[in-house]
């Protein structure tokens, strides 16, 4: 063989050693297994998998659009949280200190023994939560750890689809679509050189759910995010303030009971349809927190509340007062999301709106119909409107600042929503400022009041008890011993 052959054939058998060598090694980036691996090592390796218990601290803010006293501003929620894992035990705590509007609450949940308590430092009650599992306690601070997410890789996994790679600022992340054996899906951006996760979608019928992880510290051999920023259908909804892993906690301290507690006593259960008479004229139907209240007219209903269910609200009422009259108007009490939410049902039954003039906007951005002005009737802000046997008044609360208040001056009742709801039998409820407020804007209107109606519970409290309870109000602050709200 000549020497041209000999170095020909040389050259060919290293090029295929080459060529194979290199599809080897897109083989082995591409294998989910060992990406899955390079992430779980990034983020610990066997300190994480092998942890017995982790505390993470998960401090933020961020807006809840619609959700403010005015139209077209978000609510800002302050909500800092410390959720404690007991992975040989599998029970969870979670201590729980959030700031919303004009009040403040601290709770503390633990479940164990297949069992969940909620207790209420504030008030120094405690209730049971059927309703809580191992898994959904915390649920959203797991979520939003991308260390959690790492551990769930080891612990969780089902199946993992490698889809290839995408630029993720400016560098190529490598992404991996991943189910769960409960079923939850995510798709993660993975850093190709560290194995950290920088971003992360979630899976959601009704919404896309993004988290962005980055400004990665290690504590306790473990690693993590110390900023994260959670987003809705492209909106920011969270945005960190303090972020922080423990390794191997105070268990004691965590799973402490407080034994001093009193229940908060017997629930009215709202899982099923329900029709009532509440006197004569007055019905309210529903389940869960959608009800409604319907006030009988001469030739026509006046509805107030939840527009969700509305047609099937309207349909058990009618059956219960065997009556066939039309639903005529229907009163918007404020602007909020639930609120808002299934107007155009109404509208579909053939009712106009009656809202405040100043969610005139907020009103119609939610309806479909384009002549939906048509279908409105405007209250004039902060004067008494007469809707048939009703009379409305525009009132401003810690709520929102144009709420629409229904009194029906022949029974001498207040119907309104979302200022004293409670689904407790009997006794004192949880009362907050926004009630006391609410019961400051009241009193001012000089009306003969007996009976007061929240829409969204089955329950009613008489003027003498709800005063009562307001007159007692004292302003709640952080208790000593407890970090987690300090600054208040």
């Amino acid at each position: 063989m000549t020497n041209r052959k000999m170095n020909l054939l040389c050259l060919c058998s290293l090029t295929l050693t080459v060529l194979f060598s290199a599809l080897s090694a897109q083989a082995k980036t591409t294998d989910t297994s060992v990406i899955i691996k390079k992430v779980i090592n990034a983020y610990g390796g066997k300190t994480l998998t092998d942890a017995y218990s982790l505390k993470i601290t998960d401090h933020n803010k961020g807006p809840w659009p619609g959700e403010s006293e005015n139209p077209g501003l978000p609510e800002i929620w302050r909500i800092n949280e410390e959720l404690t894992i007991d992975f040989k035990q599998k029970r969870k705590s979670l201590l729980s200190y959030r700031v919303p509007r004009t009040t403040i609450d601290l709770e503390r949940w633990i479940f164990e023994d297949g069992k969940a308590t909620k207790y209420d430092i504030l008030h120094q009650k405690y209730s049971y939560e059927d309703w809580v599992t191992y898994n959904n306690l915390g649920g959203s601070i797991v979520r939003s750890s991308d260390t959690m997410q790492a551990k769930r890789l080891n612990d969780e996994l089902k199946e993992a689809k490698y889809l290839g790679e995408e630029y993720f600022r400016g560098k190529a992340h490598q992404k991996l679509d991943v189910t769960f054996k409960s079923g939850a899906s995510f798709i993660y951006y993975i850093d190709k050189t560290s194995g950290l996760i920088r971003k992360a979608h979630r899976y959601h019928p009704r919404a896309e759910l993004v988290y962005v992880f980055s400004n990665h510290r290690v504590s306790d051999g473990l690693t993590y995010a110390s900023d994260m920023n959670f987003f809705v259908n492209g909106e920011l909804r969270l945005t960190s303030v303090k972020r922080n892993i423990e390794l191997n906690p105070d268990l004691n301290f965590a799973f402490s009971h407080y034994d001093d507690y009193q229940p908060w006593g017997k629930v009215i259960n709202s899982d099923s349809m329900v029709a009532k008479q509440l006197t004569k004229g007055i019905y309210q139907a529903g389940q869960g927190r959608s009800k409604t209240v319907f006030v009988e007219q001469a030739d026509h209903f006046v509805a107030v509340g939840g527009s969700g269910g509305i047609k099937a609200n309207y349909a058990e009422m009618k059956k219960l007062s065997k009556s066939d009259k039309p639903l005529k108007y229907f009163v918007v009490t404020h602007h909020h999301r639930s609120n808002l939410r299934g107007l155009n049902n109404v509208i579909e039954l053939g009712a106009k709106l009656v809202i405040a003039n100043e969610h005139k906007t907020a009103v119609l951005e939610a309806l479909s119909e384009s002549n939906a002005k048509k279908e409105l009737v405007l209250v004039p802000d902060r004067k008494p409107f007469k809707l048939g046997n009703l009379r409305l008044t525009d009132i401003p609360t810690a709520h929102s600042q144009h709420y629409l208040l229904v009194y029906s001056p022949e029974n001498k009742m207040i119907i309104a929503e979302d200022h004293y709801e409670t689904d407790l039998k009997i006794g004192k409820p949880r009362v907050y400022k926004d009630m006391v407020l609410f019961s400051n804007v009241l009193e001012s209107l000089k009306i003969d009041v007996e009976k007061l109606v929240d829409i969204r519970s089955w329950r009613q409290y008489n003027i003498d008890e709800f005063t009562q309870w307001v007159n007692d109000f004292t302003t709640k602050s952080c208790p000593p011993g407890y970090k987690i709200c300090s600054n208040g």
